[in-house]
């Protein structure tokens, strides 16, 4: 015989008894619309679930369970060519951390020696949970590992490394032989009797290799999972790893630092046509693609100041030009130059810079735009020059914030001249700052003065 069903209603919503004994609860939303809550065992067990959305709606905290159905990869998509808000490059980079690591399958290896294959990218926006998220970000940091670690090898086994390595070793062997031509293949084999075939590195590999990429890839999730918040699609943010986003800050805390003195001796070093462009980096803090971008008309000599107001655009960012904007809207500023700077830059742009607001003060000959390959090649050049092969041409801009710093700067004049739309970066170069707390102390003996001996 069939059970008939039985409704027992609520000002809020109502419950029935299924004919298959299961106990069934519906509510009305904020919107009007009829939502069903599923199916219950009990009538104890469906009341309950009706009171917790009653309380949800009645504390704003409801959520339209049919929102955030969307893909998590196609909508990431969306949103980042949708922000009128990046760069170029910055867009670039954040489709190529979509492709490659937030839509894209990833192999995570369990403690038990299993493989399990994560692709967060295939999930709904409303289904991706803290746990999910947890999974995602181990096999992200995996994964980056796992290529920054190939890189690192490729390149310590380039040709022109491993011949360099067997001449520095026929070297110390009493034998040298000529520094170009082809290798003798006796002295070849020799070296690889002896040592195996190892190329000892002319530097470690940096212990944080990988970090910079996964911490770049959580953050871009954090934030296009807070948009989606923002948008209504999900009720609350899932990443909450703690301190993922910032795995790289040791690194930048750390950061190689070069002196004053290390600086004039790298702007000697470099070929003369863009010695100047090491003294200004230094002076100025700008960026590396900011800095090569500079055109006469952003040069105010008698001002003494230089206006960002663009930079190189990136290869493989598909804009086809040669400058992008500014890395953030906080980028473009204008920058007050010292005297060694400017008398530096006054003689370079009369010796170099083609006449024309539009000519590139730090181009190349024929008045192209300087590429990174080429400057990483001068730099490389000049920094093995001073015996600090360790350094980058980024590190540049980390030494002269962080000298900015020790002079007493203030986090928001620090952010003004770096070009830095948050705090968070500007805070590394104060911490870094040699001294500071030394001189925080001898300033407040100063001010106590010296207490009276008690007799």
């Amino acid at each position: 015989m069939t059970r008939p069903r039985t409704a027992h209603r609520r000002p809020s919503g109502s419950i029935r008894h299924l004919s298959s004994g299961s106990w069934q609860a519906r509510y009305t939303g904020p919107d009007g619309a009829l939502r069903t809550l599923g199916t219950f065992p009990t009538k104890v067990e469906a009341d309950t679930a009706l009171a917790h959305e009653t309380s949800r709606m009645s504390l704003g905290t409801w959520h339209d369970p049919y929102r955030g159905q969307e893909q998590l990869g196609p909508w990431f998509r969306d949103w980042i060519t949708g922000r009128a808000d990046l760069a170029d490059s910055t867009r670039a980079l954040y489709l190529r951390l979509l492709a490659t690591v937030i839509d894209a399958p990833l192999s995570l290896e369990r403690p038990n020696g299993a493989t399990r294959v994560v692709h967060i990218g295939a999930q709904t926006l409303a289904s991706v949970t803290p746990a999910a998220v947890r999974e995602w970000d181990s096999a992200v940091l995996a994964d980056a590992t796992r290529r920054a670690t190939a890189r690192w090898d490729r390149a310590r086994n380039n040709p022109l490394r491993v011949n360099a390595a067997i001449r520095r070793w026929a070297a110390a062997n009493g034998a040298p032989i000529a520094p170009t031509g082809r290798m003798p293949a006796a002295v070849r084999e020799a070296w690889l009797a002896e040592t195996g075939g190892v190329v000892t590195s002319d530097g470690p590999q940096d212990r944080n290799a990988g970090r910079t990429e996964a911490a770049q890839a959580y953050r871009l999730l954090h934030t296009g999972m807070a948009q989606a918040v923002a948008d209504g699609l999900i009720p609350a943010n899932p990443c909450l790893v703690k301190g993922a986003s910032q795995r790289d800050s040791k690194d930048r805390t750390e950061r190689r630092t070069a002196t004053p003195a290390e600086i004039w001796a790298l702007a000697d070093a470099m070929p003369e046509r863009y010695r100047a462009a090491v003294i200004v980096a230094f002076c100025s803090g700008l960026r590396a693609g900011e800095l090569f971008a500079l055109q006469r008309r952003h040069v105010d000599l008698e001002a003494r100041t230089l206006r960002v107001e663009q930079s190189l655009a990136r290869p493989g960012t598909g804009s086809g030009r040669a400058f992008s904007s500014t890395k953030t809207r906080a980028g473009r500023r204008t920058v007050a130059l010292p005297a060694v700077a400017v008398a530096a830059l006054t003689e370079h742009m009369a010796r170099f810079t083609p006449l024309g607001p539009d000519s590139l003060v730090f181009g190349t000959r024929t008045g192209k735009p300087l590429s990174g390959g080429s400057r990483s090649m001068m730099f490389a050049r000049a920094r093995h020059a001073i015996g600090r092969d360790d350094l980058t041409w980024h590190d540049q801009r980390h030494a002269a914030m962080t000298f900015v710093a020790s002079t007493g700067a203030t986090l928001p004049e620090l952010m003004e001249r770096a070009g830095h739309a948050s705090s968070r970066a500007a805070l590394h170069y104060q911490h870094a700052a040699d001294g500071a707390q030394r001189r925080i102390a001898d300033r407040l003996d100063e001010a106590l003065g010296r207490p009276s001996e008690v007799a």
